[in-house]
């Protein structure tokens, strides 16, 4: 058989199983579907807090009571810090068990279900696995989590990477170590282009955790070196809200920091390489904060030894006080 044949017959075989593909498509999100409904229709109003409506299967614990109690007061100090207020709640549903955070998790992005939880934009929803199987803090993760809802509320079109870089700064998930390893990561040449990664996450699992971090840099850039434009562009943000509209996200951020995005993403990618040396720096003093006793040891030793190896002298007498038995 010709290549040309060959070809043609393999066209064919894939423009046959087209259908095919399309009605198993079709099946998995029915199933979804059937699967969302399913759970809406199992899992009741369990708990109303200030800021969210709390459904589950079964009465929420004390000891979870007591964590969302302090994640609403956190989540008030957030929404007074940046001047932009809600008064209305998230849903968030706690998820039975391991094979029900799976099932929700089938079509959706890759990183989903890997995570510990995740908000549903089609459903206005979030789901957190059960508290056991939270490796990090319930909190932290709940908060990361009502950070996406929360920027729903006020923006249209709000890019990937400012999600995530407000969810993760203000989620208390950007600690010290974290901070350190961005550092060192970008000093290797390792950081996400979030220009290109506005709108989808990172293909390989690898490169998801520098996303996140590198996301949540920018966002602190946005905040802490330019800070009358960080006020300004959550203004601009409040007084479309109180129109009864959703602000257009790239509106706001071209009035408020008088630039556009691509220009932003260069002024951060040099704001980056300048933490590199910065990196560099913090790095050597550190090595040498810590060889630093060891050198004095070595020091110390090695003068004991040479004191040891000298000879020892008989010691020097003074003929004045030398009054020994002798006659005049």
């Amino acid at each position: 058989m010709s290549l040309a044949s060959e070809t043609m017959n393999n066209k064919t075989r894939v423009e046959l199983l087209q259908p095919g593909l399309v009605l198993l498509r079709v099946g998995v999100l029915i199933l979804i579907m059937l699967l969302g409904d399913r759970l809406g229709a199992t899992y009741s109003l369990q708990l109303r807090t200030g800021n969210l409506l709390v459904y589950a299967e079964a009465p929420v614990s004390d000891k979870l009571k007591e964590s969302l109690a302090k994640l609403d007061e956190r989540v008030d100090k957030m929404q007074m810090d940046l001047g932009l207020y809600t008064e209305n709640q998230a849903a968030l549903y706690l998820v039975k068990d391991h094979n029900s955070y799976q099932r929700l998790s089938l079509g959706k992005a890759k990183i989903v279900e890997f995570s510990e939880a995740f908000y549903s934009g089609k459903e206005g929803r979030i789901y957190i696995r059960p508290p056991l199987e939270i490796k990090e803090s319930f909190t932290n993760t709940v908060m990361h989590e009502y950070i996406h809802w929360y920027l729903e509320e006020f923006f249209r079109d709000a890019p990937l990477w400012f999600h995530e870089g407000m969810a993760t700064q203000y989620s208390g998930q950007m600690g010290f170590e974290r901070y350190l390893y961005f550092l060192q990561q970008s000093f290797l040449g390792e950081s996400s282009d979030l220009f290109r990664m506005s709108y989808r996450y990172p293909e390989k699992q690898e490169d998801w955790q520098i996303f996140y971090l590198s996301s949540s840099m920018a966002v602190r850039f946005m905040s802490e070196k330019k800070e009358q434009e960080w006020r300004r562009f959550w203004s601009i943000a409040s007084d479309t809200k109180h129109r009864g509209e959703k602000a257009l996200f790239r509106e706001c951020f071209s009035m408020a920091y008088r630039n556009n995005a691509y220009d932003f993403h260069r002024q951060f990618a040099a704001y980056i390489k300048k933490l590199r040396y910065q990196y560099l720096f913090w790095g050597l003093n550190s090595l040498l904060a810590v060889s630093l006793p060891v050198v004095v040891i070595i020091g110390f030793h090695r003068r004991r030894k040479r004191m040891a190896a000298m000879p020892e002298y008989p010691e020097p007498v003074d003929e004045e006080e030398d009054t020994g038995d002798r006659g005049d």
